[in-house]
């Protein structure tokens, strides 16, 4: 990705200081935590799941072709409620 201008780490990785600083040295771009814009890196994950769940239920793509290679878009998953007496 040539045009990338900075690089946002998240996950367990984004608390190792040093790691970061290797990163940055090696890519020669800025690199820094998803907390400093304000997303707990530790949260990453579920925020994703929380979108792709609300793409779902708003009858929308989760999938971005151009990324994918996915040849249209789709929605993913399915809601499957359940009925009396499921739980």
């Amino acid at each position: 990705a040539p045009a990338t201008k900075q690089v946002f780490i998240c996950g367990g990785g984004a608390h190792n200081r040093h790691s970061l600083r290797l990163l940055a040295e090696n890519m020669r771009l800025p690199v820094a935590s998803t907390a400093t814009i304000g997303i707990d890196p530790d949260r990453v994950e579920a925020i994703a799941f929380a979108w792709l769940a609300r793409q779902t239920l708003n009858g929308l793509p989760g999938n971005l072709c151009s990324v994918t290679g996915a040849k249209v878009p789709v929605i993913l998953g399915g809601i499957y409620p359940g009925g009396p007496g499921l739980s």
